[in-house]
């Protein structure tokens, strides 16, 4: 853990459990150890994992069957043009 402060905030804030015997908190070590092992470490999160080829063959035949059908990534159509006035010619 960080400090006593820190552990003293968790606990203020009902983030890790324990109670106070006079002037000082009490923490089950076991509480204490399932804190650490579920909090997420610091630094930027690992980058998830390549695709596999059966995922990317995939990919590629329902983007293949989208283009014939003329549908976006929302599979909707695309909107037809309005008919609409044309400019008079002056």
């Amino acid at each position: 853990m960080r400090s006593a402060a820190y552990v003293r905030r968790l606990l203020l804030s009902h983030r890790l459990y324990g109670f106070k015997v006079g002037p000082v908190w009490a923490i089950y070590e076991q509480d204490l150890e399932t804190f650490q092992r579920l909090r997420r470490p610091p630094g930027r999160p690992a980058q998830a994992p390549a695709h596999s080829t059966e995922e990317s063959a995939m990919r590629l035949r329902v983007d293949g069957e989208r283009a014939l059908a003329g549908t976006d990534g929302a599979l909707r159509k695309p909107r037809r043009k309005k008919k609409g006035r044309q400019a008079e010619p002056a």
